[in-house]
């Protein structure tokens, strides 16, 4: 029979078990060091945070808190050491997780109030749960939200009605209401409808814009047919020419659709105008619409300077112009095409530029035939 196994290693020697004892001395020491690193870069992250940051364990009260929230609480961090959330957020007795900003008040340590915005992550630290909130004080932004609500309803009330009431006065004047009119004195009232039709346009896109910032856009979608918005928005896109040598021509087919006919034609009206504006003289903008697919697509071509690949897709952000042509007088916010892109993208569909410089441009969107 072979030889039974070993069960027994053999004791160590005196110097085996020094030279183990050696290495588990310097491998601990290796870890005290890198523990000691870890937990000074953490530091200094938390310290560094371009945001105000809170943490906060699991009983709800506050642990730590780095340099941007002490300036926005005015407290000092033993002030808040163990002190439950309440004490600066008097609204809150404990967080819930959310990733998304979320509006709250803030107290200070003078118990003024103030507007701010947290997030909230869970993470473990040190084998623990902590809550890490991020604080921002929006107190600014939320004085300067309020003064644009400000402007934006002084713009609607305050000059909105007056630049109707002296339309109206212009149009009185044009159809004879006051007297006869030489041929001069016709071309200037003329001259000062278009101004005043240019001034009404811009505060329709600041008060638009509004309420693309706020949510607040209302789509009707209701049964209507590409024809009917194609005629719609030529009317008023005739009426208001800048270049009365542009002509604009149009073909569509008249196929029904369920749409908002009074938001997509003003989507129409603001391409046509623009292509207008930008077309050389006795040139031609040619506007087409058709169904592809499950949706109806319309196009506005035009043969003016084109617009620069790298730059199409900022045009249909708000308040971004190109730079002009010599050409081109008329100045705006730059925010009829974004009011565009909102419309389009209200009813589910999208708008793009497809140009060249020099060679026109031709703007396209596509809308669903039916809500989805």
């Amino acid at each position: 029979m072979p030889k039974d196994e070993k069960l027994d290693q053999e004791p160590l020697t005196y110097a085996e078990l020094k030279k183990s004892l050696d290495d588990t001395r310097y491998e601990l020491e290796l870890f005290k060091k890198n523990h000691s690193a870890l937990s000074a870069r953490i530091q200094k992250i938390i310290t560094s945070f371009p945001l105000g940051l809170i943490i906060v364990n699991t009983d709800q009260r506050i642990e730590a808190l780095n340099s941007r929230a002490v300036a926005a609480f005015h407290f000092e961090p033993a002030e808040l050491a163990k002190a439950p959330v309440s004490t600066i957020f008097p609204d809150f007795e404990s967080f819930d997780l959310s990733t998304e900003p979320t509006r709250v008040i803030g107290r200070r340590k003078n118990g003024e109030l103030f507007q701010c915005e947290i997030c909230v992550n869970k993470l473990m630290m040190h084998g623990e749960e902590r809550y890490f909130v991020n604080v921002q004080d929006v107190t600014e932004r939320h004085r300067l939200e309020q003064l644009r609500r400000d402007l934006v309803a002084m713009v609607s009330h305050d000059i909105r009605q007056p630049l109707t009431a002296i339309r109206l006065v212009l149009d009185m004047v044009l159809r004879g209401s006051y007297g006869e009119m030489n041929a001069r004195g016709e071309k200037n009232v003329n001259t000062a409808v278009t101004s005043i039709d240019y001034l009404i346009s811009l505060v329709k896109n600041l008060l638009d814009s509004e309420k693309v910032d706020s949510g607040t856009i209302e789509i009707i979608p209701a049964e209507t047919t590409v024809g009917a918005i194609i005629n719609k928005a030529l009317v008023t896109a005739n009426g208001a020419k800048q270049k009365a040598s542009v002509s604009i021509e149009s073909d569509f087919t008249n196929d029904v659709i369920v749409a908002d006919e009074d938001r997509v034609a003003q989507v129409l009206i603001n391409l046509i105008s623009n292509a207008v504006k930008y077309s050389p003289e006795n040139s031609t903008v040619k506007v087409l619409a058709g169904i592809e697919g499950l949706n109806a697509k319309f196009r506005v071509v035009d043969s003016g300077p084109g617009v620069p690949k790298e730059s199409q897709y900022l045009i249909f952000e708000r308040y971004q112009q190109l730079e002009q042509h010599k050409s081109i007088k008329t100045q705006g916010f730059g925010l009829g095409l974004a009011i565009c892109k909102a419309f389009v993208e209200k009813h589910g569909g999208k708008i793009w530029v497809e140009s060249e410089e020099g060679k026109g441009s031709c703007f396209c969107f596509t809308i669903p035939t039916s809500p989805a």
